[in-house]
């Protein structure tokens, strides 16, 4: 079961935040990498990639440039590109969901014997089988760009189109997990909370800035980027090798805060901060 180095590892969203930290983590391991990101890192050790994943077009061409540079196959996925609910909602479905999709569809079968793949998800997540059946008709459509003009009919995922794109990503991890089963390949995915990325103001603007905030004092700081790609890292290695089709929370602690307290939706927080929800 354990990992083949010898091969690449590709990593998406590989040029800032918790996609560069885990390209760090993953070279100290002695992992060769290819990098994977609309935006051209500054420097990277290992086989850059510019490509955008917001189509599916875009997602293909860039598992082909991938498999150009590794013929002979790659040791693993890690999907970490996304982008937050201030933008667009087709792009946020598109990079989050639909990309990540094809991506790792058409890479599955260059990934070796008991390679991996980990997907970046969110705690926002957490719910998602109570909506399980919209997911599936979105996320495991056949046609993606028809699935995208159908959600435009619907008020739900266009509101929150990032929760939704995160509860899609936890189906997704499932389904690839039992697609992988006989080639022995694991399929898991990391939910951070909230995470001092260039993109958190994003996360404030989205969520509103009170409940991030409120969520950082509690816990006594944002989590870091490297705090979340030491896990995805563990999901690479040997010691992880029993665990596949699941999520593993990484956020301090805050869904349990949440969790346990009568009505966290609308209960005031002990310092005074209202219910935080987050991010990745």
């Amino acid at each position: 079961m354990t990992i083949d180095k010898n091969l690449p590892m590709v990593v998406t969203g590989a040029a800032s935040g918790i996609g560069a930290a885990t390209c760090r983590l993953l070279t100290e391991s002695g992992h060769r990498l290819i990098g994977v990101d609309r935006t051209v890192a500054t420097s990277f050790p290992g086989t850059f990639i510019q490509a955008d994943l917001a189509t599916p077009e875009g997602a293909r061409t860039a598992a082909a440039r991938v498999h150009d540079a590794a013929p002979e196959g790659i040791s693993g996925l890690a999907n970490i590109a996304g982008v937050p609910g201030t933008a667009p909602w087709r792009t946020v479905l598109g990079v989050n969901v639909v990309g990540l999709r094809e991506i790792t569809r058409t890479l599955m079968p260059l990934i070796t014997e008991s390679g991996v793949i980990i997907n970046l998800s969110s705690v926002v997540a957490d719910g998602w089988q109570r909506n399980i059946d919209a997911l599936r008709q979105f996320a495991l459509a056949d046609d993606p760009e028809a699935a995208l003009d159908t959600i435009a009919s619907g008020e739900e995922a266009i509101d929150d189109s990032y929760r939704f794109s995160k509860e899609c990503v936890r189906l997704l991890t499932e389904h690839f997990a039992a697609e992988g089963l006989p080639r022995r390949i694991r399929v898991n995915s990391v939910s951070p909370g909230p995470v001092a990325t260039p993109i958190l103001d994003d996360f404030k603007r989205d969520h509103g800035a009170d409940k991030v905030e409120g969520a950082g004092e509690l816990l006594g700081r944002f989590g870091e980027s490297e705090d979340i790609a030491r896990v995805l890292v563990f999901l690479t290695r040997d010691e992880a090798r029993w665990v596949n089709g699941t999520d593993l929370r990484v956020d301090g602690g805050l869904t349990a805060y949440r969790n346990t307290r009568t009505n966290p939706a609308t209960e005031p927080s002990t310092d005074g901060n209202q219910g935080v929800a987050l991010q990745q």
